[in-house]
């Protein structure tokens, strides 16, 4: 509602004219005192809420080359919905989109013209421009039911505004598709009802929308979430149930968040300070900590009852450990309000209830490199030691005397990047997929896009043999981030006094005054740090 008001407070009457969107509002408000309870429905749905803010969003930005009209205009189609659902005449010109007029939660209906607007007429049917639709394509929603609690959820592959998740959508699906995630959603539902009822009845609440999306290049499956689109959940086919139900908790509680966000706030804004998070490549505000610390809380504490195999072991000490580091960051920040550092300690007394020293020995040894090797990756990529602090450590280095460590410079923002490499390693390791010493250097590469063959000794614990093979590239390429992090974790576990260590603490200052002081590659000054 806030967010029409807005819209309408907003719009000149040029663009008012152009796009019908104050008689679109008007029916909506006529079907609205006829129904109120399905508008509600209907204005709270993911789909409406994902157009109102692309409408927002380009009526403040200004962009000439938008046709902002188009957007606008979408709201007859949310006006012809309600009305058809309430069992109303009405007529309203409404958009299209491709040779499609699409209705929020309900479909698209194809239509053959080359107009922008068409009138849309709702008696005993649907009727655009007089005629019924060439074709129609529904939204089809799925049904599940576990524990007495039943779960319906929509599978909308047809909405136009699902951009709002930054990934491309599927389109179409065929109806053997359809039944693929009907199938994973049964059984993750029941998974749920079995081992984590107390879950059921928030999921059911919260999810309103499944939108299928492609893998666009990545490795795995991915999902996400979006303030614009609240109850919505972007995933790629699910790999499987157990993996659906732990990805549905994850999404869900970003909503929670979200949601408890809106009615007050838990941090300031803009952030004042960019921070490491466990979970992602570049530096985040304290908000995506924050919501990070709420969405793998959830995920860590399914995987403590899903633990049946080496990989699921490995994916609760991975989480646990994660979300530890992020509390000691989270519980540091200073943009986080009265409420925010409740929460904060609230999610560190549930986080502190999970145990760490759990599960076989040999995973809980991988899941610490893992976490170790992402920071000092994240470190690599995202802080530049000052040239007054990399001269220093230079000529101490050369000198060996005593080696100045600054920990001051501030990280620099950066593009996101993709999933850690290293774990997928891991996983198919103590899946038991590959043999390391069979597996050549090509065959490596296709099995797992972005890694290095250094990597596999170590996550096996070869740690000398994953210096060496490390060491070696960082000759060839002095600037590697993933071999001086592999480096950063192998002497941290080869060392005495890890801590005592400059390529453990700040590898990215080893790094900077490595490439003044050897910048042809020469590993002699390097093993000599190594040594002392």
């Amino acid at each position: 509602m806030a967010q029409l008001r807005a819209i309408l407070d907003i719009v000149d009457d040029d663009l008012a004219a152009k796009s019908g969107v104050r008689d679109s509002f008007r029916i909506l408000a006529e079907v609205q005192r006829h129904d109120p309870r399905m508008v509600a429905e209907l204005l709270s749905s993911p789909q409406t809420g994902a157009w109102a803010a692309t409408c927002l969003r380009l009526l403040t930005s200004r962009d000439p080359d938008s046709p902002v009209w188009l957007h606008l205009a979408h709201l007859g189609s949310v006006a012809a919905i309600s009305a058809l659902r309430a069992r109303q005449r009405v007529r309203v010109m409404v958009p299209v989109h491709a040779g499609a007029v699409h209705l929020p939660t309900f479909g698209r209906a194809s239509i053959a013209t080359a107009e922008k607007l068409v009138e849309c007429d709702t008696d005993l049917g649907l009727w655009l421009n007089g005629a019924e639709p060439a074709a129609w394509e529904s939204v089809r929603t799925l049904h599940s039911v576990a524990g007495g609690v039943p779960l319906e959820v929509q599978l909308d592959d047809v909405d136009p505004y699902w951009s709002s998740f930054g990934m491309p959508t599927t389109g179409r699906l065929t109806n053997e598709e359809v039944a693929v995630w009907k199938d994973q959603i049964d059984e993750a539902w029941a998974i749920l009802g079995e081992r984590h009822p107390h879950r059921l009845h928030t999921l059911a609440a919260a999810l309103r929308c499944l939108v299928p999306v492609r893998q666009d290049g990545r490795i795995g499956g991915v999902s996400a979430s979006s303030v614009d689109a609240p109850g919505a959940v972007a995933l790629t086919e699910p790999m499987s149930p157990v993996r659906l139900a732990a990805t549905l908790i994850h999404e869900s509680q970003h909503y929670r968040l979200a949601s408890l966000h809106d009615l007050r706030h838990l941090y300031t804004t803009p952030p004042t300070q960019l921070r490491y998070s466990p979970w992602r490549n570049d530096p985040r505000p304290v908000s995506g900590v924050v919501h990070g610390l709420m969405a793998f809380a959830g995920v860590a504490e399914f995987w403590s009852r899903e633990r049946v195999d080496l990989p699921t072991e490995l994916e609760y000490a991975r989480h646990i450990r994660q979300l530890r580091v992020a509390h000691r960051v989270a519980s540091t920040a200073s943009d986080l309000t009265e409420l925010g550092r409740a929460l904060v300690a609230a999610l560190g007394t549930a986080i502190d209830a999970m145990p760490v020293d759990t599960g076989p020995e040999d995973v809980r040894r991988v899941a610490d490199d893992l976490v170790s090797e992402h920071e000092a990756r994240w470190r690599l990529r995202t802080i530049v030691p000052s040239p007054e602090n990399v001269r220093a450590f230079g000529e101490a280095w050369l000198a060996g005397t005593s080696l100045p460590i600054s920990h001051a410079t501030p990280p620099a923002a950066c593009a996101p990047s993709g999933d850690n490499p290293v774990t997928r390693v891991a996983m198919a390791l103590l899946e038991g997929k590959f043999e390391r010493q069979k597996l050549g250097d090509v065959q490596f590469a296709q099995h797992f896009p972005g890694a290095v063959s250094y990597h596999v000794p170590l996550v096996a614990g070869d740690y000398q043999v994953a210096r060496d093979d490390a060491l070696a590239y960082i000759g060839a390429d002095t600037a590697d981030d993933a071999a001086w992090a592999t480096l950063s974790v192998a002497c941290g576990r080869l060392s005495a006094e890890p801590n005592r260590s400059p390529v453990v603490r700040v590898p990215e200052l080893v790094r900077a005054a490595f490439a003044v002081i050897a910048p042809d590659g020469d590993l002699r000054p390097l093993r000599a740090l190594l040594a002392r």
